[in-house]
């Protein structure tokens, strides 16, 4: 028997909500992420709605930081800033609060041996908002998908229509 931690009322046929993982939002930082254009975010923001976990921004800026030590620059890129405020301050992107569920489900991941705490965040806001989660992160599907919990609502950007016709 698989365990659901998904509202049934998720289908795949009707992509409307989006939580997106950093890999989606790092584009607006000006990091590339292989197979994602700024064009692509563009369409994702202009045609679906958008949530991203305040938690979350913790490896947003985490990422910006290492890849600016990584190229050995003097200061934060202006554009990773103005992308940062972006992500923040965009209507178009809705930042979520966590809530104690949120822990529950994201502990749960955890004790069946995930270890990113970010994914597991991630997921329980998913399955808080009812939402499918965009994600490039195919590891994590098959780690959900192999303890039979329910992995179908983690899409990549190719699966929305609106954008890719």
């Amino acid at each position: 028997m698989e365990k659901r931690l998904v509202d049934d009322s998720l289908t795949n046929d009707s992509i409307d909500r989006l939580v997106v993982d950093t890999s989606y939002l790092l584009p607006i930082t000006g990091i590339k992420v292989k197979g994602i254009s700024v064009e692509t975010i563009e369409c994702i923001l202009d045609n679906y709605e958008v949530y991203y976990p305040v938690v979350m921004l913790v490896e947003l800026e985490a990422v910006v930081l290492r890849e600016a030590r990584k190229r050995q620059l003097a200061n934060i890129p202006e554009d990773a800033i103005e992308g940062i405020n972006t992500i923040v301050y965009s209507p178009q992107i809705k930042l979520v609060l966590p809530e104690g569920t949120d822990l529950v489900i994201a502990y749960e991941l955890v004790k069946l041996g995930w270890k990113d705490i970010f994914d597991s965040m991630l997921y329980a806001t998913g399955v808080r908002l009812n939402a499918h989660i965009l994600t490039l992160d195919n590891s994590f599907k098959q780690f959900l998908k192999d303890n039979k919990l329910e992995y179908e609502h983690l899409i990549t950007h190719k699966r929305l229509e609106k954008c890719y016709q």
